[in-house]
C-alpha cells in the first residue's frame, strides 16, 4: 500500500483521536480501542518505510494516548489526600473490631489502674518507683514545663517527641506480627502508664490542671496513632495465623496493601501530635481554659472525622 492510500485510509481515525486528546470533556470510552489501532498504524508506517514525518506524527500521538490512558499524572498528587481523607477512615471503620480491642486494652487498663490509685494511692508505688513519681510531680508543677525552653528548646523537644512517639508506635505495630498479642501488651502497658500518671497527678491540686491541660490537645492525635498502629499490627498478625485460601505470603501482601493507609495516617497523626506537644501544650502564655477548649474541639473533630469522612467517596 502506498503512503497516500495509507494516510487516506486512516486519517479519519487520527482526526478522531486528536479531537479526544484536545477536548478534555470528550467521551473517552472508545479511546482504548482507537489507541490499539493507532499503535498498529505506527507499526505499519515503520515496517513499510513511510516518511519520517508520518512516523513522528504517529509516535507523538501514541505517546499522548499512552499518557491519557496509563499516566494518571493528574491523580498522582492526590494519592496522599485520598489515603488520608477516604482510605484511612474507611479502613479504620472496616477494622472496628480490632480497634475496639485496642481501645479496651488501652482505656480499660488506664481506667482500672487510675481508679485503683485514686482510691488507694499507695498502689502507685507498685507501678512506678518513688523517684519517678516525684519527678512527674515536679515536672508538672505550675510554671515548670517551660523551664530552660525557648525557640531552640521547642525545636529540640519537637524532635524528641517525634522520636519517642514514632518508636512507641513502631514497636507496637511490629509486635502485632506475632499474632497480635505483643501489640495488645504494648497498648495495655501505655494505658497503664497513662492511668498511673493521670491518677497520681490528679490527686494533687497543684498539678491536676497543669497535667490535663498539657495532654488534652496533643493526645487527640497521639493516642489514636498508637491505637491504629496496634490495629494494623494485629491485622497482619492475624492474617499470618489465618490466611484463608491464600498462601501466607500472598495473604500478608494483600493485607499489607489494605492496611497501608492506616500506617500512613497514623504517622501523620503522630507527627502532628509531636508538633502540638512541642509548640502548644507546654506554652505558659496560653490560659488553661483555652487549652481545655481547644483540646475538646480537637477530640470532637478527630472522632467526627473517623465516623463520617470518606463515606460518600467510598
Amino acid at each position: 500500500m502506498k503512503q497516500q492510500q495509507f494516510v487516506a485510509q486512516n486519517e479519519a481515525l487520527w482526526a478522531s483521536i486528536a479531537t479526544v486528546l484536545q477536548d478534555k470533556q470528550a467521551d473517552r470510552r472508545d479511546l482504548p480501542a482507537m489507541y490499539r489501532r493507532l499503535c498498529q498504524c505506527l507499526a505499519l508506517a515503520r515496517q513499510r518505510g513511510y516518511s519520517p514525518a508520518i512516523a513522528a506524527y504517529l509516535q507523538d500521538m501514541v505517546s499522548q494516548c499512552h499518557r491519557q490512558l496509563y499516566g494518571a499524572g493528574v491523580a498522582r498528587p492526590t494519592t496522599l489526600l485520598r489515603w488520608m481523607l477516604v482510605d484511612f477512615p474507611s479502613t479504620v471503620r472496616a477494622e472496628w473490631r480490632l480497634l475496639l480491642l485496642a481501645c479496651l486494652a488501652f482505656y480499660g487498663v488506664a481506667l482500672v489502674v487510675g481508679l485503683l490509685i485514686w482510691f488507694e494511692p499507695h498502689w502507685a508505688y507498685s507501678f512506678s518507683s518513688p523517684e519517678q513519681l516525684e519527678s512527674y510531680r515536679k515536672m508538672y508543677q505550675p510554671g515548670q514545663l517551660k523551664t530552660g525552653r525557648g525557640g531552640e528548646g521547642d525545636v529540640m523537644m519537637f524532635g524528641f517527641y517525634i522520636w519517642n512517639n514514632v518508636s512507641i508506635d513502631f514497636r507496637t505495630f511490629a509486635g502485632g506480627i506475632l499474632g497480635g498479642v505483643p501489640a495488645l501488651i504494648s497498648t495495655a502497658f501505655n494505658g497503664m502508664h497513662m492511668g498511673v500518671i493521670g491518677a497520681w497527678l490528679s490527686k494533687d491540686p497543684t498539678t491536676r490542671h497543669t497535667f490535663w491541660s498539657f495532654v488534652i490537645t496533643h493526645s487527640s492525635l497521639e493516642i489514636p496513632g498508637l491505637l491504629f498502629s496496634a490495629m494494623a499490627g494485629m491485622r497482619l498478625g492475624l492474617t499470618l495465623i489465618h490466611p484463608g485460601r491464600r498462601t501466607r505470603g500472598h495473604a500478608l501482601q494483600v493485607a499489607s496493601r489494605a492496611i497501608f493507609p492506616v500506617m500512613v495516617g497514623g504517622a501523620v497523626m503522630t507527627f502532628g501530635a509531636a508538633f502540638i506537644e512541642a509548640f502548644w501544650s507546654a506554652a505558659p502564655s496560653i490560659p488553661t481554659s483555652v487549652k481545655y477548649g481547644v483540646g475538646a474541639l480537637c477530640w470532637a473533630l478527630v472522632i467526627a472525622f473517623f465516623v463520617f469522612a470518606g463515606r460518600r467517596q467510598q
